[in-house]
């Protein structure tokens, strides 16, 4: 209609101060008083019967879907709240044993070291241990036969005793390694 110059006035049809469903029930009311009048010149009494039937049918479906729409919610299940629940039990209890081996790695890093001579079977593979060197992230990957990539991601997610064991597990003569940020370079663990 705006097109074939016989609907000029957009904003009066618009009429500024319809929020968007009075935009829509007014644009119907328009779409519907355009089909009486031109459609139902045009058809015979059962063609308009028809379309109208339709067009009230199609109003009825949407409102349906609005009705459905509105009301969708996420059904509870019980068993969600549960699973919350072992979830956050287990995420404090993995929080107690990070915090414990941060102390027992504390403790052990604190002891004196033993100056006597003593023929323990630990002592003598300790004295014979050659220090490691520090190692580049390329050098401690290859050493541990995972990717740079995969490295860099377990030294940024896990903390630093989980990560020394995760080294310990990979690393081939089963040591575990530290990262020293000042440096940039895994050293090994004591």
């Amino acid at each position: 209609m705006y097109i074939d110059g016989s609907l000029d006035n957009l904003d009066a049809v618009a009429d500024h101060d319809l929020n968007n469903n009075g935009l829509d029930s007014r644009i119907k009311e328009i779409v519907a008083e355009y089909l009486r009048q031109n459609l139902t010149d045009n058809l015979s009494s059962g063609d308009s019967e028809t379309i109208l039937a339709i067009s009230s049918r199609l109003d009825e479906l949407e409102s349906q879907i609005e009705n459905k729409s509105s009301s969708i919610e996420t059904p509870y299940h019980p068993q969600q709240n549960e699973l919350e629940q072992k979830i956050e039990s287990m995420t404090s209890r993995v929080e107690q044993l990070t915090d414990a081996i941060r102390k027992i790695q504390t403790y052990l890093n604190n002891q004196p070291k033993q100056r006597g001579k003593s023929y323990s079977r630990n002592s003598y593979t300790q004295a014979s241990t050659p220090r490691m060197k520090p190692l580049t992230p390329e050098g401690l990957a290859s050493r541990l036969g995972v990717s740079v990539e995969t490295l860099r991601e377990q030294t940024a997610k896990l903390p630093p005793p989980l990560f020394v064991a995760w080294c310990k597990g990979k690393d081939s003569s089963s040591m575990g390694w530290e990262f020293n940020e000042e440096t940039g370079f895994y050293h090994a663990a004591t």
